[in-house]
């Protein structure tokens, strides 16, 4: 998934959810940022105001093994039930870390995340939820069994659904998974399985005494509202800011909150707390060639008195609150007693 379901679909289902828009919309951005939150920082340098901060997402396949590791099976695909029917394979394969949609895992990653209270942390697991939806049947990690048959596909390295391109991440795409014994794939019916269990998540949060009543009409009239406002099929996603705009037309209305969504800024956060200094290249910059210079950027707290209170920093403490415990019941599952350098 992308930011059309991260941050916009998120941000109405927490809305319909019954979280206030304020709430609504931390969790959406928690969300999104899961996906932004790809540089190592060190904030004040050398003073006791020193922070640094852990990455959730990173666009260097090439990273050792270990580094992805903590990275990619807890933020982006999370191991699930290798047998699962979603998961038959023409070739009879199974993995051990393979993602499948709402797995014992994800659930208990998703409840964890619920019981801590922290809502920076609940968007952040709301992230890795629905991407066992999106990200089904593929591994977080180097290995054949991702590999999809084709020209460019054999080119690209096996981690994660790189050889499937955005394919999975797109809401209208109609596309085929040849690995698959049932290869269609439909995203917009994936994305809206993926919305609903996301809704009863979040409801029954709010409110743990809502009748199944209640629940079920939230859940007909979100899945009534979002399978108009994806449309129909969207093979080059060509429509998405179309369905953007009805997804901001939708958080104005009544029936979710009646706050607008505000446009993401995915520096927002970041730049409300911390000054930046650039030397030479700009750090943040997307250009390669910040890789290769040797003067790195200084940042400092606007201010420091005041650097808990903020959105970044809270972000950045749930993202270390979240690996912790996810690589504990990752631990005690999937990861147990594989040697994992030798996958």
């Amino acid at each position: 998934m992308d930011i059309e379901f991260h941050y916009y679909i998120t941000g109405l289902i927490a809305a319909k959810a019954g979280f206030p828009p304020d709430q609504a919309t931390i969790i959406a951005h928690s969300s999104q940022y899961v996906d932004d939150n790809d540089i190592r920082y060190e904030i004040d340098k050398g003073k006791a105001s020193s922070y640094r901060n852990y990455i959730s997402q990173t666009m260097n396949i090439l990273k050792p093994k270990a580094k992805l590791l903590r990275i990619y099976p807890i933020f982006h695909f999370i191991p699930g039930d290798p047998k699962a029917k979603t998961a038959w394979r023409k070739d009879g394969k199974l993995h051990w870390l393979n993602t499948t949609p709402n797995s014992s895992n994800a659930n208990g990653i998703m409840d964890k995340a619920l019981e801590s209270d922290d809502i920076y942390r609940i968007g952040i697991a709301a992230h890795g939820y629905v991407d066992t939806w999106a990200h089904q049947n593929f591994v977080g990690y180097y290995a054949d069994f991702n590999a999809l048959a084709g020209p460019l596909e054999s080119a690209t390295p096996n981690i994660g659904h790189a050889d499937a391109r955005h394919h999975p991440d797109w809401p209208g795409l109609v596309w085929r998974d040849q690995r698959l014994i049932e290869e269609r794939v439909d995203n917009k019916a994936r994305f809206l399985a993926a919305s609903i269990h996301l809704l009863e998540k979040l409801a029954r949060f709010v409110d743990n005494k809502m009748d199944a009543k209640e629940l079920g009409i939230r859940k007909k009239a979100l899945t009534r509202d979002l399978k108009k406002a994806i449309g129909e099929t969207d093979q080059s996603n060509s429509w998405a800011g179309e369905r953007t705009a009805k997804y901001i037309e939708l958080s104005e209305s009544e029936a979710y909150g009646s706050s607008r969504l505000v446009k993401y800024d995915p520096e927002q956060w970041f730049d409300d707390v911390v000054n930046e200094q650039v030397r030479g290249l700009r750090d943040r910059s997307d250009s390669l060639l910040t890789r290769f210079d040797p003067a790195s950027d200084i940042y400092t707290w606007r201010n420091s008195k005041k650097r808990k209170q903020s959105d970044w920093y809270k972000f950045q403490e749930a993202v270390k609150s979240h690996q912790s415990e996810t690589w504990e019941i990752l631990e005690a599952s999937n990861l147990k007693g594989l040697q994992l350098e030798a996958l």
